[in-house]
């Protein structure tokens, strides 16, 4: 009788021991999973802008006042150095000095210009958009 009470401990020991390690192991996973998701929203957060080059432009003597882009490649920039503006064409390969805006026509465009922020986006704003197939609601076709 005695060895079947010493087994019945062993068993339920082991038993709790599995448990144990179950539950160490749904820990574990359920750690590793927040620090993906931790990495991965500090890499979006802070790693894309880096790498697309989106940085402040208010910084320093040189400020990039307005973008335009013509093309996938092309674009227009007005450069503010000092009290001077400069229009500035890029393309992929190279960078071409146009002209010097007057600084009154300057100061004038850039008071005419809208200055209002582009909303942030969340990412549930940004998966709506795709599952739509990136067509923004206002160019959809009626009936599509």
């Amino acid at each position: 009788m005695a060895v079947f009470v010493l087994q019945a401990a062993n068993d339920t020991a082991a038993q709790l021991t599995s448990v144990s390690s179950q539950v160490g192991s749904y820990l574990e996973v359920l750690l590793a999973l927040a620090g993906v998701v931790v990495l991965a929203y500090v890499t979006l957060r802070y790693g894309l802008p880096w790498l697309s080059g989106v940085r402040p432009n208010n910084s320093g003597p040189i400020q990039i006042v307005a973008r335009y882009p013509l093309e996938a490649r092309k674009t227009l920039y007005l450069v503010k150095t000092g009290s001077q503006v400069f229009l500035i064409g890029t393309s992929e390969n190279q960078m071409e000095y146009l002209t010097t805006i007057a600084p009154e026509n300057a100061a004038e465009m850039l008071e005419s210009s809208p200055t209002e922020e582009v909303p942030r986006k969340d990412f549930r704003q940004v998966l709506g958009w795709m599952q739509k197939g990136g067509v923004s609601n206002s160019r959809r076709q009626p009936g599509a």
